[in-house]
C-alpha cells in the first residue's frame, strides 16, 4: 500500500500487524477509537490489525489493554489514539487528494470489522473538524450502499462490529473567515470522496461486490438445500445420488444465466421492501390471495430455465412449498420454486 500522507512532516510507519502516524506538533482528532476517543489533541494514531479468534475474541476492556501495553512497549509519542480491528494492516486502502489522505481497513468476509482514519494537512476548528467526521460516516455508508454490503438480510448496521472512525488535522484553528467557509465546504466533498473510494476498495479486497450465490445466502439458502427441496417432490425415478448431482450442477448453471439473476435479485429487494414495510399502503405480511405477481415472477424463472413444461412442474413445488421453500416470505418462495422447478425439468428434458 502507499506509505505517505498529507502532512509531509508527519512520519508513517507500518509492519505486519500495526501502523502508526506520529507527528511533533500533533493532531487535532475527534473520533471514536479505542484510546483517545472525542475530542483530543494527540502526537501519534495507531492502527492495529488483530488474528480474529472466532471462541474468544477481545472485548473493549482487553482491546484497551493490549493497546495501551503497544503505546508503552513500542516508544510511540504520547498522548496517542489507538484502535484496533480484525484484518490484515497491509491490505489498509491509502487515498490522496490534495491535502486530505484516507486510510480504511476492513474484513467483511469473517466479521464485520472496519476502521477509518481521515488525515487532512489544514488547522480547523472542532465544529468544522465534527462535521468532517459527519461527513465520513455519510460518506463510509454510501460505499456500504454501493458495494451491496448494507441490506436487512445481511447486515445490519446497528448491529456492527469492530470499527472506529478518526478525523485528525495538524491542528486548531478557532478563527473561521467568511472567505474560508466555501474552503470547507469543497474540503468536505473532497473528504467524501477520499473515504468514499478508500472504503470501496478495502471492501473489493474482502471480496465485493457479492456473486447472485452470495445474495441467496444472505437469505439463508444454500444451493444444497435447493437440491433437497428439489428432490423432494421427485416423481417417476428412484432417487439417487447421480440425480441430485445433476440437479446441483443445473443450479449453478442457471444463475449464470443474467435473466434468471435479475430475477432473483429482484425478488430479494422486493421481498425487503414489503418485510420493512416500505410502500405506504402496501401489506402482505399475510401474503394475500390477490397477490399474484409474485407467482408470475416464479413462473418466468421456470420458464426461463426449461419452457412450458417447468411452468407446470413450478405449480406443484408452489403448492407444496418443500424443504427450504417453506420457509421463505411471500415473494421468495415463489421465486426458488420457479429456479428449482425449472432445473427439475431441465435435467428430464432428453
Amino acid at each position: 500500500m502507499e506509505t505517505k500522507i498529507c502532512i509531509n512532516d508527519a512520519t508513517f510507519k507500518m509492519d505486519n500487524k500495526s501502523l502508526v502516524i506520529q507527528r511533533d506538533d500533533g493532531f487535532l482528532s475527534i473520533g471514536s477509537p479505542t484510546i483517545g476517543s472525542g475530542v483530543k489533541t494527540v502526537k501519534s494514531i495507531i492502527n492495529f490489525g488483530a488474528k480474529y479468534d472466532e471462541d474468544s475474541p477481545l472485548n473493549s476492556k482487553e482491546e484497551e489493554k493490549f493497546l495501551e501495553d503497544f503505546i508503552n512497549d513500542n516508544n510511540v509519542f504520547k498522548p496517542a489514539a489507538a484502535m484496533m480491528g480484525y484484518y490484515d494492516i497491509k491490505s489498509s486502502v491509502n487515498i490522496t487528494i490534495g491535502n486530505v489522505t484516507a486510510l480504511v481497513n476492513a474484513d467483511y468476509e469473517k466479521n464485520n470489522s472496519m476502521n477509518i482514519i481521515v488525515i487532512i494537512d489544514k488547522k480547523l476548528n472542532e465544529r468544522t473538524l465534527l462535521r468532517l467526521f459527519k461527513a465520513v460516516v455519510e460518506a463510509k455508508s454510501a460505499a456500504l450502499w454501493d458495494y451491496g454490503v448494507i441490506n436487512h438480510f445481511s447486515f445490519d448496521p446497528l448491529d456492527g462490529g469492530m470499527e472506529s472512525i478518526l478525523v485528525a488535522c495538524s491542528g486548531s484553528d478557532e478563527f473561521t473567515a467568511p472567505e474560508e467557509v466555501e474552503d470547507q465546504f469543497n474540503l468536505q466533498k473532497i473528504v467524501e470522496k477520499c473515504v468514499r473510494d478508500a472504503t470501496g476498495g478495502a471492501l473489493r479486497n474482502c471480496g465485493f461486490p457479492k456473486s447472485v450465490i452470495d445474495f441467496i445466502n444472505d437469505v439463508g439458502i444454500e444451493v444444497e438445500d435447493l437440491v433437497e427441496a428439489g428432490m423432494e417432490l421427485l416423481v417417476g425415478v428412484e432417487r439417487n445420488e447421480e440425480i441430485s448431482i445433476k440437479l446441483h450442477n443445473q443450479i449453478l448453471k442457471s444463475l449464470e444465466d443474467l435473466n434468471v439473476v435479475s430475477f432473483i435479485i429482484a425478488g430479494i429487494r422486493l421481498e425487503e421492501d414489503y418485510e420493512k414495510h416500505r410502500v405506504k399502503g402496501v401489506n402482505v405480511d399475510d401474503d394475500p390471495a390477490y397477490l399474484y405477481s409474485d407467482e408470475i415472477m416464479g413462473m418466468a424463472v421456470a420458464n426461463q430455465i426449461a419452457g412450458t413444461k417447468a411452468i407446470f412442474n413450478f405449480k406443484r413445488y408452489d403448492e407444496a412449498k418443500p424443504g427450504v421453500i417453506g420457509n421463505l416470505g411471500p415473494v421468495l418462495d415463489d421465486i426458488f420454486a420457479g429456479l428449482v422447478s425449472g432445473c427439475m425439468s431441465k435435467i428430464f428434458e432428453d
